[in-house]
């Protein structure tokens, strides 16, 4: 019954991070193995949702470790960038598919810093222990992944519409 429950919504998330469909899955069954066999830990803090999600995700990242084992050396290599400007994005009012599909076309530590940091609520901290880089290169990374994702947004006619007037209406 937990598995039927969870497994739709953490296999989408193993899809954000993994580079294949049949990784993702791989990734999905590595986790699951690991929460039925953490089950006694959980200590009823916190949405059970989010404790499996965390487990998925670290199944995700080691999954994309074993399949692509360069990705954090592409991340620790990029140069750090000193601003601090940060693009905002609100991403609350796009569709998933079409978020997901964005998220798609960045680079691989594009993606898996702002998935982690955006869409799995995790500080840079966390994203830099998991990926074994700095701080400093978690918030780079983060800051090209939107800067990247706002010109991929101006291209599609139909989130550019849609961003730009939610900022329209923001401002009024």
């Amino acid at each position: 019954m937990l598995y039927d429950k969870y497994c739709r919504q953490m296999y989408n998330i193993c899809l954000r991070y993994c580079i294949s469909p049949d990784a993702a899955a791989d990734s999905l069954q590595n986790g699951f193995i690991k929460v039925f066999k953490n089950l006694k830990q959980y200590n009823g803090e916190g949405e059970l949702g989010a404790w499996i999600r965390k487990i998925i995700v670290r199944s995700s990242l080691d999954q994309l470790k074993i399949n692509q084992n360069n990705f954090t050396e592409d991340l620790a290599l990029s140069p750090e960038i000193e601003s601090s400007e940060d693009p905002q994005l609100s991403f609350d009012t796009f569709d998933y598919d079409r978020l997901i599909n964005l998220l798609n076309t960045l680079p691989i530590g594009y993606k898996m810093v702002f998935s982690m940091f955006v869409l799995d609520d995790m500080s840079h901290k966390e994203i830099a222990e998991n990926l074994n880089i700095s701080v400093a290169t978690s918030r780079t990374q983060l800051l090209k992944a939107r800067k990247q994702l706002k010109k991929n947004i101006s291209k599609d006619p139909y989130l550019a519409k849609r961003y730009h007037s939610k900022l329209k209406s923001e401002m009024a």
